[in-house]
């Protein structure tokens, strides 16, 4: 069974927008929560989550009066960095897709003719994981389950475009990629170790996209060492895809 979980940083009122999604098989993520869990719990102070806009926030779980300060939560966010570029790399998969939304209004107000961000985020980091699992993934049993964080606007859409391929299927009587995923769903962050991964690369990636910002290694680091499919729609490749409904010579 293979399990990918997807989380997002930004908001399509925010400068970029980013969701990520982290994939590998079942006996993979127990090893993955086992140790990222060992690595929260194992300093003088205890956490019992990462979520990288508390960490680096200082709040919540990090909060100053649990004794957190920011070289206190440096190393642990460094800690589990390190970790996730030792999961074995034939075995696990990240994908991301940042929108620049600036350049995303700006063509809209052109009347450039586009998907909705979260649309975009679902085509460009969702539905490649299925492809990837496919396509490059050695000794699949062909079954899948998706993962959203919870509150968010990309697990209905998603649930609803998977539903209606597999309506589809019936009705014509074949049988696509849409059939090896066998669910779709949300969870708590807090709880779940793989929705606490994809929140790093998603946080990482709008960290790196800003010029000037601390953490900008972090995408960076997972990125270079772990396999990774990416996609950044900025302004440029945002015109060659598209066109505007009104065109100006």
């Amino acid at each position: 069974m293979l399990k990918a979980y997807f989380d997002k940083s930004g908001q399509e009122s925010a400068k970029f927008l980013t969701l990520s999604g982290i994939a590998a098989p079942d006996d993979v993520w127990v090893e993955i929560e086992q140790n990222w869990k060992h690595i929260l719990l194992a300093g003088d102070l205890k956490a019992a989550y990462m979520h990288m806009v508390e960490a680096v926030g200082l709040r919540d779980e990090f909060s100053p009066g649990k004794g957190w300060t920011r070289e206190k939560v440096f190393p642990v966010i460094n800690a589990l960095l390190s970790y996730v570029t030792t999961i074995p790399k034939e075995r696990y998969c990240q994908f991301a897709c940042t929108i620049d939304m600036d350049a995303y209004r700006k063509l809209r107000a052109e009347t450039y003719q586009m998907e909705s961000p979260v649309e975009l985020c679902i085509i460009l980091c969702v539905d490649r994981v299925v492809f990837w699992y496919l396509h490059e993934y050695k000794d699949m049993d062909l079954e899948a389950i998706y993962c959203f964080d919870q509150n968010e606007p990309f697990e209905p859409i998603f649930k609803a475009k998977w539903e209606r391929e597999i309506e589809r299927d019936l009705w014509i009587k074949t049988y696509s990629i849409w059939q090896h995923i066998k669910d779709v769903g949300s969870a708590d962050m807090r709880v779940t170790v793989g929705l606490q991964v994809a929140d790093m690369l998603a946080w990482g990636n709008n960290r790196e996209a800003t010029l000037g910002s601390s953490y900008q290694h972090i995408a960076l680091t997972m990125k270079r060492l772990m396999p990774t499919k990416e996609v950044k729609w900025e302004e440029q490749n945002l015109r060659k895809r598209y066109r505007p409904l009104i065109y100006k010579a």
